[in-house]
């Protein structure tokens, strides 16, 4: 009869001892060794009819890696679920460690894995939080009229020299005196100052298909170099290397075509064109509007964020460290397959991943336990109204939007959602949210 003997290493961490009697074990090796001995054929004997005793001292190691290959698994699994009875449940492939046994011994094997975080939420409510909610402020309303303007603009050709807020199309033909074997053009526009003011200042002043040498400068935050032009590139290329001073790169460029951006006057006439507002100040009372329901919804997120990094805070716990290198590890490999990166960029990245998983990890066991505490109650009316919702977001009739994402709609995972939002609600009702000055 197999034995077994669970060892606590840590919150989440956990040991299984497992003893099997040597007389089983011989069983089970036997079993074996007529595998061995059924497929094996030796000098004086026909096949299958050697001499088990021979096979075993011939084959010995082979024996014994298959007997551990195929019982070890079968007794490991034995062994959980007797833990099963226990409610102890692996979250991770148990780790088999290394031991030494010899055929006619009992065996003695221990295998490593993880189970959930035990959690305690001693404290998660009636907490002083620092927030200073978003705002609609005049110069938001002002950018996105702007822009609004922008996209109404009309694009001009002009024949005389580029002036600032002049759109130009122009192509690299050389960057650091190396030839650029396949030119693409681009575009940009005067006064931005995005690729350094002595860009802008050579240029402005420029005929069209004037051929200009100038430096484009790029801030030191910026990780982007000259492609290296015997590869056919000619964009500019990520090396994931940020340099302390700003990149100066001496290229010699060709303006191929100037244009004037025309825009509209911002006036009533501009916002009858734009929609079915009136006046200017409709409009603008309208992107006020907009905004307003933006900022709104984001600031009941970062609240719920909030208050849930301050129950991890407030209520430490371990965290399973396989499914945090799992998740690394999947991240690594898409982003190998994405892009062509550094070890320097590797780790980078693993560090990047690891604090997100943790965090991403902490917050969803905290959920759970939530909802284990608050035992919120979900009907099947609330889950479709969450539905119905969803579908008016979109501006979609609910039976079409159930058609169209029939697939997607989860109704488990919609209660499980809708649950986290209410005990959240209900828990920020007991929260006092302090404005730093």
């Amino acid at each position: 009869m197999i034995k077994s003997d669970l060892e606590k290493l840590s919150d989440c961490k956990r040991k299984l001892n497992i003893t099997v009697p040597k007389d089983e074990v011989s069983i089970d090796y036997q079993t074996i060794i007529r595998k061995y001995r059924n497929h094996l054929t030796l000098p004086g004997f026909r096949k299958g009819k050697a001499p088990i005793k021979m096979i075993e001292n011939i084959y010995e190691e082979q024996i014994k890696a298959g007997y551990i290959e195929e019982f070890i698994p079968k007794y490991y699994k034995q062994a959980l679920l007797e833990l099963e009875k226990e409610k102890v449940i692996p979250i991770n492939q148990g780790l088999f460690e290394d031991f030494n046994w010899k055929p006619g011994e009992d065996l003695k094997v221990a295998f490593k894995f993880e189970v959930k975080p035990k959690i305690e939420l001693k404290k998660y409510r009636d907490f002083e939080i620092n927030f200073t909610p978003e705002k609609v402020t005049k110069k938001i309303i002002e950018t996105e009229l702007n822009r609004l303007q922008e996209s109404y603009a009309k694009i001009i050709d002009k024949d005389s020299p580029i002036e600032v807020n002049d759109l130009i199309y122009y192509q690299v033909e050389k960057y650091d005196d190396e030839e650029v074997s396949k030119p693409e053009e681009r575009f940009y526009k005067i006064g931005t100052k995005s690729l350094g003011e002595k860009f802008d200042k050579d240029l402005t002043g420029a005929p069209k298909g004037d051929v200009i040498k100038t430096i484009i400068e790029l801030p030191p935050s910026s990780s982007f170099v000259p492609p290296r032009l015997n590869r056919g590139s000619s964009g500019l290329r990520r090396t994931g290397k940020p340099e302390e001073k700003p990149t100066e790169i001496h290229v010699v460029l060709k303006v191929n075509s100037i244009k004037k951006i025309d825009l509209p006057i911002l006036d009533d006439e501009f916002a009858k064109d734009v929609g079915d507002y009136k006046t200017l100040k409709d409009l603008k009372a309208e992107i006020k509007k907009g905004f307003e329901e933006q900022v709104k919804i984001k600031n009941e997120k970062d609240k719920s964020s909030l208050i849930l990094q301050k129950i991890i805070q407030e209520n430490p716990f371990e965290l399973p460290e396989s499914i945090v290198e799992d998740y690394i590890s999947r991240m690594i490999n898409q982003s190998k397959k994405n892009e062509n990166i550094s070890q320097e960029d590797i780790q980078k990245l693993k560090e990047i991943y690891k604090k997100y998983a943790e965090n991403e990890f902490r917050v969803y066991y905290i959920l759970e336990k939530l909802r284990e505490l608050e035992k919120i109650e979900i009907n099947d009316d609330e889950i479709d109204n969450e539905i119905t919702k969803s579908a008016k977001l979109m501006n979609i009739e609910v039976e079409k939007y159930k058609e169209l994402y029939q697939k997607q709609i989860d109704r488990e995972a919609i209660k499980i959602d809708f649950m986290n939002r209410k005990i959240l609600k209900d828990i920020e009702s007991t929260i006092k949210f302090v404005e730093k000055k």
